[in-house]
């Protein structure tokens, strides 16, 4: 009788022998992946509200995705994401929440506000937050950037209504001076829009942080909310 000399291993997956194939996949697939997500959102999948108003008074309107949306968008074209909520601090009456969402062991995060002073602002401040985070692998970017441009479009630039607020920025007494709630909330968004909080409040205020008085830091956090709100950070590379 004739033996068989068939070998049942014959069907071995290519990536076991060069399983450097499987990262060239990963890398592949997640490209694919952000292809897809960075698609304009549907129209009739876009809201409005009142957004900021221009050196006239007029108010202008900004449109946005809701935080379902972002969420549907998710499970359609990246089934695998999963979301974790990292940190969550109170500051004052407000409350910060950050959340990383993970696609494809690739994790991005996003900062949200909220008020502390019932339910509704944690959630919302949570909802925000997985906004900002999907945003950053291109969800409803063109939302961002279109606000971002109105704002460029401006004869007064952002920076140049900030500056003019404050005559003398720099506290005149210790009483006066910026509190520790604010410079955690300064410091906490200007993590999220991915800016040197120094940088930017020396560059406006020709002081430090920690010398800026309590109106002068209002007027900061005001000034790197409008940067969070309208900075698209970069996205990393992928290897």
């Amino acid at each position: 009788m004739k033996r068989n000399t068939t070998n049942e291993n014959t069907s071995t997956n290519v990536t076991e022998i060069h399983p450097e194939m499987e990262a060239v996949n990963n890398v592949l697939d997640f490209s694919a992946t952000l292809r897809e997500l960075r698609e304009p959102v549907s129209s009739d999948l876009i809201r409005q509200r009142a957004g900021r108003r221009d050196r006239n008074g007029n108010v202008h309107m900004v449109e946005y995705v809701e935080w379902h949306t972002v969420a549907d968008i998710l499970d359609e074209h990246a089934p695998n994401w999963a979301h974790t909520v990292k940190d969550i601090r109170s500051i004052g009456e407000i409350i910060t929440v950050t959340v990383a969402i993970t696609i494809d062991g690739v994790t991005r995060e996003g900062i949200g506000t909220g008020k502390a002073i019932n339910e509704t602002g944690i959630k919302k401040a949570e909802h925000d937050a997985l906004k900002r985070a999907a945003v950053k692998f291109g969800i409803a970017r063109e939302l961002y950037k279109k606000e971002f441009d109105s704002v460029e479009g401006e004869d007064l630039p952002v920076q140049a209504a900030v500056t003019t607020r404050v005559d003398n920025p720099v506290a005149k007494s210790i009483g006066d001076m910026v509190t520790s709630k604010q410079l955690g909330l300064i410091r906490a968004i200007a993590r999220d829009a991915n800016v040197d909080a120094e940088k930017e409040c020396a560059s406006l205020m020709r002081c430090s942080v920690e010398e800026l008085s309590k109106r002068a830091a209002s007027d900061l956090i005001e000034h790197l909310q409008n940067l969070q709100r309208n900075t698209a950070v970069p996205m990393r590379r992928v290897g």
